[in-house]
């Protein structure tokens, strides 16, 4: 992170120098969690795949699912950990931010933009690094969530620019999940600290709502960099993360009003540059906002209307020191602002049973985006600002050609103030073979167009900016419901990309961004769960993918060729206490510099739920203190990852 804005800094200085509609009625995820364990998965209601709502059997691309239980059951502190769990997807830290590798794509120093990330359907991407912040800085506390849905594989065709490797979707609490006041507390070995209240309230008129107020803080972070000198790893007391937040939502009827704002600081000692022998203090100031509102409208008995408008705010500055001419120390101020607007319109129209329409136009207005760079607020040295348009519109079909047949079909075409032009193809089909086993075959296409960080750093450099990435996948799923109780899924996938966008960090003085070569990814991805009568769960994912260039064959840096994941829950003397066992297991990736090897991590935990108001978990974090590293900067610095840590959560509601 610190070198990242380091390079950017020097780079700077050069350049100054020189709608919602269902076909039929299926339960809800949380009438399915109470319900017997033979319920079929496939019933299981979302969103996120085909932007309304329907069963999960229904929808031609698979979505998982993290569900609430799932959340506390394991303790798991922020979006970051909830990611981790998900089949083909692999989270790695550098102790400030998280980064993805989806499906065997993870850029080095990307922010996440190749994942479209919601809440409630609120695009929270930012209008500069098209950054989707996944750790502690993330607006939603674990506790305030009901599901996080993930769909993987290409998804411009309903989503537009950064659905390119899937879209993830964080789904809040209704208030009935929220009632009366609430107070989460946790605390780990790593000195880290949250506490969140919240107050809750359903009214049997309709109105319904929470608040949320949190506070997460980390003190004596340790160093992650293995090669970090002595002077730094010993200052770690200096190292800390510091998050307020405050979240709410109101709900009345088909109307939704919501709204969530982040502030965050983050400080790390760093050497000088100019004086290797002395340290000084480098920081983060993050704040980020935004505000939805939300309506579903029927107008008949066969169409709806569905409308959404937010706003959006994202603030980011960096302070780094440095010596100046006269010997004292002065800070270089890097200054980031963005504001934008979305608004959403889908008209969902079924003219019979076995036809649904979906239409849908959406734009979003950029009426901010600037980088002010100084030294210490006062002798400024650059300051650029520019504002963009892009709008989208998409038909998706959806075509029920027998009681076992169903074919989808749809497009989008995107258009920005910047010369971005893309059309984007979707074809499905889904057969239902029986009652417990279904296939499904999809094919579609996807873009990331260069966010304004690269566009802008290319332009001060008078270089060329690169053109949209592009990617088509095309997969299938096997999904069953074994006479055993088991459900199994499988999914195989073949992805072409072309135009991916990298930076030469490190490389030269001058930080620029080109499109590199094609790759080519193929992959598995399959699943395993089920639920005794006992109570026990487990749950199972195993994913093998090969993503590589396609003129020598490298293979792509940050890029684990197998993972396998375990989540099992077992009840012990009461069926109010169960132990609960995280097992997650990488194989080797590789850096520019060196190969990581695999490694493996277990976590363990006893949750205790003595009455529905009250809920302890306490464990361990992996367990066995592996010692592993992983390398998600641009520097290729080889960062060591958390190693064991006791772990302490508590969940207690008012009512």
């Amino acid at each position: 992170m610190l070198i990242r804005y380091t390079v950017l800094i020097k780079s700077l200085l050069l350049c100054v120098v020189s709608m919602p509609l269902q076909a039929q009625q299926v339960p809800s995820l949380e009438e399915l969690l109470q319900q017997p364990t033979t319920t079929d998965p496939a019933l299981i209601e979302v969103s996120t795949s085909a932007r309304h709502a329907q069963s999960a059997g229904e929808s031609s691309q698979v979505t998982y699912i993290v569900t609430d239980e799932e959340i506390r059951r394991f303790s798991l502190r922020n979006l970051e950990q909830i990611l981790s769990f998900f089949p083909g997807l692999y989270v790695s830290s550098d102790s400030s931010y998280g980064y993805l590798t989806a499906r065997g794509i993870g850029r080095p120093g990307d922010y996440n933009a190749r994942i479209l990330l919601l809440v409630d359907g609120t695009r929270v991407n930012d209008n500069i690094y098209d950054a989707g912040m996944i750790g502690n800085n993330f607006y939603i506390d674990p506790q305030l969530i009901d599901r996080v849905e993930y769909s993987p594989g290409s998804g411009s065709a309903l989503y537009g620019n950064n659905a390119f490797l899937g879209v993830v979707n964080v789904i809040t609490k209704r208030g009935n999940k929220l009632q009366d006041a609430q107070l989460a507390v946790a605390a780990n070995q790593r000195d880290q600290l949250d506490l969140s209240l919240s107050y809750g309230l359903r009214h049997a008129s309709g109105h319904e709502g929470w608040l949320s107020l949190s506070r997460s803080q980390q003190d004596d972070i340790a160093v992650a960099d293995i090669n970090a000198p002595a002077i730094l790893t010993s200052q770690r007391t200096l190292n800390e993360d510091l998050n307020h937040k405050v979240a709410a939502s109101y709900r009345y009827r088909r109307l939704q009003l919501q709204m969530a704002g982040v502030s965050r600081t983050r400080q790390e000692p760093m050497l000088l540059a100019e004086d290797p022998s002395r340290s000084e203090i480098f920081k983060i100031k993050n704040r980020n906002y935004f505000v939805s509102l939300q309506h579903e409208l029927r107008l008949s008995e066969q169409t709806e209307l569905y409308s959404h408008l937010s706003t959006n705010g994202f603030d980011l500055t960096t302070f780094t020191p440095f010596v100046f001419p006269t010997g004292e120390i002065r800070r270089y101020l890097f200054d980031v602002t963005g504001k934008w607007t979305n608004l959403d319109l889908r008209l969902s129209y079924t003219p019979d049973p076995s036809h649904h329409l979906l239409f849908g136009i959406d734009g979003q207005h950029d009426q901010h985006q600037s980088y002010q760079f100084s030294i210490d607020d006062i002798i400024p040295l650059l300051g650029v600002s520019s504002d963009n348009n892009r709008i989208g519109l998409y038909l998706q079909h959806g075509w029920q050609l027998s009681a076992n047949h169903k074919f989808i079909s749809g497009f989008r075409y995107d258009y920005t103030k910047q010369n971005v032009r893309e059309f984007s193809p979707k074809l499905g089909w889904v057969w239902q073979v029986s009652n417990q086993q279904s296939v499904r075959l999809s094919y579609g296409t996807a873009f990331r167009a260069p966010n304004e960080y690269e566009q802008k750093t290319n332009l001060y450099n008078d270089l060329p900016v690169p053109e949209s990435e592009l990617i088509s996948t095309l997969e299938a799923n096997w999904q069953a419901q074994l006479d055993n109780g088991w459900s199994v899924g499988a999914s195989i996938y073949h992805s072409r990309v072309r135009n991916l966008i990298t930076g030469n960090y490190g490389e030269s003085a001058i930080v620029q961004f080109f499109n590199d070569r094609s790759v080519e990814a193929l992959g598995l991805e399959t699943t395993a769960a089920k639920n005794w009568q006992t109570g026990a769960k487990l749950q199972l994912s195993a994913s093998v993918q090969r993503a590589h260039y396609n003129t020598d064959q490298l293979e792509l840096t940050n890029s684990p060729e197998q993972l396998f994941k375990t989540q099992f829950s077992q009840p012990l003397w009461q069926e109010n206490i169960h132990l609960n066992w995280h097992m997650f297991a990488a194989s080797a990736r590789t850096s520019p510099s060196w190969q990581m090897p695999g490694y493996a991590r277990h976590d363990v935990l006893l949750s205790w739920q003595p009455n529905p108001q009250l809920s302890i978990v306490l464990g361990l974090k992996n367990v066995f203190d592996k010692t592993y590293v992983d390398a998600p900067l641009p520097s290729a610095a080889i960062l060591r990852q958390p190693g064991r840590s006791a772990e302490l959560s508590i969940n207690w509601n008012f009512r």
